[in-house]
């Protein structure tokens, strides 16, 4: 066995030091591939201070989103999909980038909300430039221009007058308290809407309608509510979290962030390194890695299978000496290759053919005196002999007598090493 390992190692083109230099190398490289196809878009992107649910500047909506978690409600920010994502909560379209021009900006916001059971939309109000210092946060809060505000409302073919007012809110939902708004921004006009908050004169802050037979949609027409700054004021955050525990009807809160310029295309690999599929992922990896470690120690190439029956004339023979030794023959074994070996020395000395078994030992006897042959020929037979009357002769007794019948058949055809 010692041999055979020792051999595979001598034909392995590497040592062992190098093959795990090798598979560590590779395992590297396989982590870091993996790593940049689910984690590259996260680590390009750049901290974002605008309005979407990534932000924690005063105009961001992180920390609703945190709130939320806080209370256990299931919070998906989404990149991709957002409508099937709320099929059975609410979705959370949070003042979006729409401009006049941006046709497919247009076009997504209405397949989204055509597509969800419940939207809550929410219209911009504010914009701010990053500061430079602190990236994350904003340099200062300016307000929209009214043309832009209102190319969501007619990206949905919803017309609405857009008015800013200090003018007091009444609630129509006893389960909604009434926000902590300085200054709203409020929709008038012919928009139809059932107003939930809204001011005596019919102005609405909050507001819903069926957009068409199978997507209810409410309008939420200032943001400030859900904001970070906003949510400074215990009665935002209480409007805030009533409204989404209302609308979500037990199921998740999706907030879309496709037309906040996050949207990501659908990857298996990131599938797989996220929760629930991870856990199944990790199982895997650690099965190979177990398999790679068990199959380290059969590196190079693969042994031949030993046949069933070894060949060779060494076989054969500690084959038939063990038939022998096993039945008890070694004395009959004994002598015939002793009588073989006599025959043999005859021919190869050319002995006269005509005599007989007594004269043909005294013509080796006078051959042997002749060559100074050290071992005789009465001195084998009768040791043979007394070999085969033992039942059980020791197997190293046999082995020396095989080997003094085999030099005195070389020394008689070849000479001794004692003649002078």
């Amino acid at each position: 066995m010692s041999e055979v390992v020792a051999d595979a190692r001598a034909r392995s083109p590497f040592t062992r030091r190098m093959l795990f230099i090798l598979i560590g190398i590779g395992v590297a490289s396989l982590i870091a591939a993996l790593a940049l196809a689910v984690f590259a878009d996260d680590l390009s992107e750049e901290p974002t201070a605008g309005a979407n649910g990534y932000s924690t500047s005063a105009i961001g909506h992180a920390a609703l989103a945190e709130i939320l978690e806080e209370l256990d409600v299931p919070v998906i920010r989404s990149r991709t999909d957002s409508a099937a994502r709320a099929h059975n909560g609410v979705l959370v379209i949070a003042e979006p980038a729409i401009a006049d021009d941006d046709v497919d900006a247009q076009h997504k916001l209405r397949a989204m909300v055509e597509g969800a059971r419940r939207v809550l939309l929410v219209l911009p109000r504010w914009w701010g430039s990053r500061d430079d210092e602190r990236p994350r946060w904003i340099s200062g809060r300016n307000p929209l221009a009214r043309d832009e505000v209102a190319a969501v409302l007619a990206a949905l073919d919803l017309d609405a007058e857009l008015t800013t007012v200090t003018d007091p809110l009444d609630s129509y939902d006893p389960d909604l308290p009434v926000p902590a708004l300085a200054t709203a921004q409020l929709v008038g006009g012919d928009l139809d809407l059932e107003p939930d908050v809204a001011t005596e004169e019919g102005l609405v802050l909050l507001g819903h309608t069926w957009f068409d037979a199978d997507t209810e949609l409410w309008v939420l027409a200032d943001p400030t509510p859900i904001q970070n700054a906003g949510l400074r004021r215990p009665a935002n955050v209480q409007f805030a979290v009533a409204l989404l525990d209302q609308l979500r009807e037990g199921g998740p809160v999706v907030f879309d962030e496709v037309l906040h310029g996050f949207e990501e295309q659908p990857s298996l690999w990131k599938a797989l390194f996220r929760f629930p599929l991870v856990l199944a992922t990790l199982t895997a990896l650690l099965s190979a890695v177990l398999l790679l470690w068990a199959a380290v120690g059969r590196f190079g190439p693969a042994h031949a299978a030993a046949p069933a029956v070894p060949s060779g004339k060494d076989f054969l023979i500690r084959h038939t000496a063990a038939l022998l030794h096993g039945g008890g023959h070694d004395g009959h074994a004994l002598r015939r290759y002793l009588a073989t070996t006599i025959q043999a020395v005859a021919v190869k000395l050319h002995a006269p053919r005509d005599l007989g078994p007594t004269n043909l030992r005294h013509w080796l006897e006078r051959v042997r005196a002749s060559r100074h042959v050290t071992i005789t020929l009465p001195d084998l037979e009768r040791e043979v002999a007394e070999v085969a009357a033992t039942p059980r002769p020791p197997p190293r007794r046999l082995v020396e007598l095989a080997a003094r019948i085999h030099r005195w058949r070389t020394e008689m055809t070849h000479g001794s090493d004692h003649r002078p």
